[in-house]
């Protein structure tokens, strides 16, 4: 249940904050701005909070989290075919997370991975 929970508020989060990036500085409708959200929070989640954080600290953390959401936000121009998110927005918008993952990484392991290191 920590898990969906820490999910549930990284996607919230995430998707106020790339609607306020992304809303300003691309065409993007709040649709795909809430798919880039989504695909970001999940691969972000599975692949940064639940194994580079356990194995590594907060900044490698953070700074990993900074180049997949890039990465991600970037190639949906690509995969997509939204279009419209220059180079520029895709690096803005990793960045603000990245300040944001900051202290949500902070968050999981204090109430998130102290339990999922024991029970694996």
């Amino acid at each position: 249940m920590k898990h969906l929970i820490a999910m549930v508020f990284k996607f919230i989060i995430t998707a106020i904050l790339l609607e306020i990036i992304l809303g300003i500085l691309t065409a993007l409708g709040f649709g795909r701005i809430l798919t880039i959200s989504l695909v970001t929070t999940i691969l972000a989640y599975l692949i940064v909070d639940l194994l580079i954080l356990p194995a590594s600290n907060n900044t490698v953390s953070t700074l990993s989290d900074a180049v997949i959401s890039f990465v991600i936000i970037y190639l949906f121009n690509f995969a997509a075919g939204y279009g419209g998110i220059h180079i520029a927005a895709a690096l803005i918008s990793a960045v603000v997370l990245a300040g944001f993952e900051w202290f949500f990484h902070k968050y999981m392991a204090k109430t998130v991975l102290p339990d999922w290191k024991h029970e694996h």
